[in-house]
C-alpha cells in the first residue's frame, strides 16, 4: 500500500519563497547595472565640464605668457581627452559610442 507523501512546513515555505528570492536577486542585479551605466555617463559629463575649465585656464596662461604653465595645461587637457577616449578602469566613465559621437569627438 502506498502512503501519500506530505510536505513539511519548511519544504512548503522554501518552495513558495524560492521564486520570489530569485526574482528579487535579478531585480537588484538589474538595478545595479543601470545605476553603473548612469554613473558612467555622469562621469563623462563631469570630465567634459572639467575640460571646459581647463580650456579657460589655458586661455589665461596664454594671456599671461607663462610657457611652463601653458605646457602643463596642454598636457592636462591631452590627458583628459585620452581619458574620455579610452575610459578609466578605476571608475565607470562611459561615452556613448556611435558614428556621430565618434566623428564629433575626433
Amino acid at each position: 500500500m502506498k502512503t501519500k507523501r506530505t510536505w513539511n512546513l519548511g519544504a512548503k515555505l522554501t518552495l513558495i519563497a524560492t521564486p520570489f528570492f530569485i526574482l528579487t536577486v535579478l531585480a537588484i542585479a538589474a538595478t545595479l547595472w543601470v545605476s553603473w551605466q548612469l554613473e558612467g555617463g555622469t562621469a563623462a559629463v563631469n570630465e567634459a565640464g572639467r575640460m571646459r575649465m581647463q580650456s579657460y585656464r589655458m586661455a589665461l596662461t596664454l594671456a599671461a605668457g607663462d610657457r611652463q604653465a601653458q605646457l602643463r595645461e596642454l598636457a592636462d587637457f591631452d590627458a583628459s581627452l585620452a581619458l574620455l577616449r579610452d575610459g578609466d578602469p578605476a571608475r565607470p566613465l562611459v561615452m556613448p559610442r556611435d558614428d556621430t559621437v565618434d566623428a564629433r569627438f575626433a
